[in-house]
């Protein structure tokens, strides 16, 4: 996980998972300063003519949420990408599947992760076959196929995270990409109605989360709200309570201007609430949302 960097956002089977199954961006202000420089840098001809930078600006376009301006930059740039390097033209087209499968665009994603993952193996790239997986696994769960989305990411955490395993090989994936493989692993089993046997993968994640970024990172609280709600569907109240509290609080933190994962979450946290009969925490909650909602990016 690049730490103030990207994160993915997966959107899945149920409005808890619209927009909160994956990792968000963490400062939009940065985002906000990359975008202008390539915006700007995109301007000189040479630069138009380089799928690369096309491919980075539709990489911050979707961590700002701005899908439109993503759609139109991946398309550039996987079109100029598709005579080049195959490793490179995999990549991009694997980014614009993540793209659509954010915005439920299943259909539309699928070509490009069977593509995607079709070159990543005819190359033997293990490790990139793993991240095939890990998305091939949300946008099946987007449509609704438990099976191919179970089977997908057990094969993705079989292969990209060691510290599952009793005697673990070292794999070359980052910490972003073993808590994205347990995440996904723990999604799938929640939409499988088992959030209990999420529970172990979410705290393996957090542990990464805890060794590589530290307490009050973005991936702490994010798996910090994770665990609250398995514990939560698990029926596991107490439990739930605080981490989903602490969870929203560090998320809030990082994505006070309302990311969709960030509102997906906290919509989730109401629910919560209001289940539990805690009336009055789910009013401002609620009141939160609503004003952050009003204030939506473009």
């Amino acid at each position: 996980m690049k730490s103030g960097s990207r994160f993915l956002v997966a959107v899945v089977f149920s409005s808890l998972w619209m927009g909160c199954a994956g990792w968000a961006q963490i400062a939009n202000t940065p985002v906000d300063g990359e975008i202008q420089r390539y915006e700007r840098l995109l301007q000189s001809p040479v630069a138009r003519n380089d799928g690369a930078t096309w491919w980075k600006l539709a990489m911050l376009y979707q961590d700002a949420a701005r899908y439109g301006d993503a759609e139109r930059a991946y398309s550039d740039a996987v079109e100029l990408l598709r005579t080049g390097d195959k490793a490179i033209f995999a990549n991009a087209m694997d980014g614009m599947g993540t793209m659509f499968v954010e915005t439920g665009r299943y259909e539309k994603a699928l070509p490009l992760e069977r593509e995607a993952l079709a070159i990543r193996e005819a190359q033997n790239d293990s490790l990139a076959v793993g991240r095939s997986w890990m998305h091939l696994a949300m946008l099946s769960l987007g449509k609704h196929d438990f099976t191919a989305a179970a089977k997908y990411a057990e094969s993705a955490a079989d292969r990209m995270v060691p510290e599952r395993t009793e005697n673990p090989t070292a794999t070359g994936a980052t910490a972003e990409e073993k808590m994205t493989a347990l995440v996904y692993l723990s999604l799938v089993r929640c939409a499988q109605g088992d959030c209990g046997r999420a529970l172990p993968e979410l705290k393996t994640a957090q542990s990464i989360a805890l060794t590589s970024y530290g307490t009050g990172s973005f991936p702490v609280a994010y798996t910090d709200f994770l665990m609250g709600y398995a514990r939560w569907k698990a029926g596991d109240d107490g439990s739930a309570a605080g981490l989903m509290k602490n969870g929203i609080a560090g998320m809030e933190a990082q994505l006070a201007w309302g990311h969709p994962t960030y509102i997906s979450c906290a919509k989730q946290y109401e629910s919560f609430l209001d289940q539990t009969q805690r009336i009055s925490e789910a009013t401002e909650v609620r009141k939160k949302i609503a004003r952050l909602s009003a204030n939506d990016r473009p």
